[in-house]
């Protein structure tokens, strides 16, 4: 084999490490880091680059597979980067194949025997203790990998794609983007909550509902504002101070300022939900749904005027240590760690009954 006990191959652990999984068989990578993440390992490192699966029961390994090759890190011009691309063709290693799951060490193992090395020659990165500490112990090396990405890639400068008409190539968009994402499911569950609302004429709000509604409050209270909006308007600035219209960013201002209005309404439609008095129950039921759905047909569109609209429009006047700037600066508005809060809204989906991506 040669070079015996140099690390040749690397793999990856995919869930929470390489991205997010946002429905069954559906993987969205984290941008702009994953790409780098991998792009440096097999360029600069010159490591052979696999990964390592656990898949549940009702996802085969070919759904497995295609998942994790198909999943777009980038695109321009209507060429996309895959990681796919990076991976080596013996390297995916899916948990239904081995017959174990991590973190057994056989999987590990596994994993070495199937591109042809010794576990001696690999190294296992992911963002699971539990997970690393079983790969040292079949043989690799283990680094552990923070959840989700954050200032590990930084301060190395960050370069543009070519940009369309619709997408600037910068990273904070992709970082923007990439965080709707969670939005659109907030918004399903929404949507779901007004529908059962309207229709109980009169009837109690059942259970599962109503703890849909309490994380949704605790989401508007202590996320939405904090780990998105307030972000955007950290950036927005820049962009002005480096060339922008203002005025081309009025309407944003104004949306969130409606948003923020929206979540004040929600938080005391749902006191006065749990006060419970019997003649106002109606009419906070009513003022609830109705906020949520005013909420939705506003952020709905305005996800999308930013996407196609606003974040090109700024990135035109970022260069890439601009653009690399801006992501550490994000990176310190918010929580640092939005795990728990994607959790939240993985529990208010499963008390409504929805499967993400329907």
């Amino acid at each position: 084999m040669g070079n015996e006990g140099s690390v040749q191959v690397v793999f990856f652990d995919v869930r929470d490490t390489l991205g997010e999984v946002d429905r069954p068989g559906h993987l969205v990578p984290y941008r702009p880091s994953t790409e780098k993440l991998l792009s440096a390992m097999r360029d600069e490192v010159g490591l052979r680059i696999g990964l390592i699966s656990n898949l549940p029961p009702d996802v085969d390994s070919a759904a497995g597979r295609s998942m994790i090759q198909d999943a777009v890190l980038s695109q321009s011009n209507g060429t996309k980067v895959t990681i796919g691309d990076f991976v080596d063709p013996d390297g995916i290693v899916i948990n239904h194949d081995a017959g174990v799951d991590k973190p057994n060490p056989e999987i590990y193992r596994y994993a070495a025997r199937q591109m042809g090395v010794t576990p001696e020659q690999c190294m296992f990165v992911g963002e699971n203790l539990i997970e690393v500490l079983a790969a040292k112990a079949a043989g690799m090396q283990g680094e552990l990998k923070p959840c989700p990405p954050g200032r590990e890639f930084l301060p190395a400068e960050i370069k543009g794609m070519k940009g369309t008409e619709t997408d600037s190539g910068r990273a904070f968009e992709a970082f923007f983007e990439h965080e709707h994402l969670l939005g659109d499911r907030i918004f399903d569950c929404m949507d779901v909550i007004a529908a059962q609302l309207k229709a109980l004429d009169g009837a109690p709000i059942p259970p599962k509902t109503y703890g849909a509604m309490g994380i949704l409050i605790y989401l508007t209270n202590n996320f939405a504002d904090q780990a998105h909006l307030q972000a955007e308007e950290a950036v927005v600035p820049l962009a002005i101070a480096r060339g922008m219209d203002p005025d081309s960013a009025t309407w944003l201002w104004q949306q969130h300022d409606q948003g923020r209005a929206y979540f004040k309404a929600l938080d005391i439609a749902w006191k006065r939900i749990q006060v419970g008095e019997a003649r106002d129950m109606p009419l906070a039921i009513d003022a609830f749904w109705r906020c949520c759905e005013g909420f939705v047909l506003l952020f709905r569109d305005h996800a999308i005027r930013e996407n196609d609209d606003l974040y090109p429009t700024m990135g035109r006047y970022f260069n890439d240590t601009d653009d690399t700037l801006i992501i550490n600066l994000i990176s310190h508005i918010g929580p640092a760690d939005f795990t728990p809060y994607v959790g939240l809204v993985s529990a208010m989906e499963e008390a409504l009954g929805i499967t993400p991506g329907d």
